[in-house]
């Protein structure tokens, strides 16, 4: 059984500013029970939302920097590279069951998809890819 969801419900007649609908987004992924994570086509992680803090125990400031491989279990190095190359092709990671490891060592059975940015802008004005994580726990019933 999957714990955790994420329903929105958004009026498609709203004609709000787009900084106000960034402001509405943003505040989704902040309070989100899931994990929100995005990587750089390097797999540097560049943000950290608090449900990822709960989930793998790692505050923002620590981890932000870090490569995403410190999340995967050493019995799974392709993993990362793997979706990495997926995610350079264009292509959607969508939700699959694998096993990711907290600060903490221990290990958990997470739900995750992955699916690219194109286009986005740092504030430097370069180009850039960047590719979110989305984590959901798994129970077994």
């Amino acid at each position: 059984m999957l714990t955790g969801a994420l329903n929105m419900m958004i009026n498609p007649t709203d004609r709000r500013q787009p900084a106000q609908i960034a402001q509405r987004l943003a505040a989704i992924v902040e309070y989100s029970d899931d994990a929100i994570v995005s990587k750089d086509l390097d797999g540097i992680i560049t943000t950290w939302n608090p449900g990822a803090e709960r989930l793998f125990g790692y505050a923002a400031g620590e981890i932000i920097g870090q490569p995403v491989a410190i999340l995967i279990p050493s019995d799974r190095p392709d993993e990362g590279p793997g979706i990495i190359e997926r995610i350079r092709r264009g292509e959607h990671v969508h939700h699959y069951e694998t096993i990711r490891q907290r600060k903490d060592g221990s290990l958990i059975e997470i739900s995750l998809a992955v699916s690219p940015i194109k286009g986005h802008r740092r504030p430097d004005r370069r180009r850039v890819k960047n590719r979110p994580g989305h984590y959901r726990t798994q129970t077994r019933s």
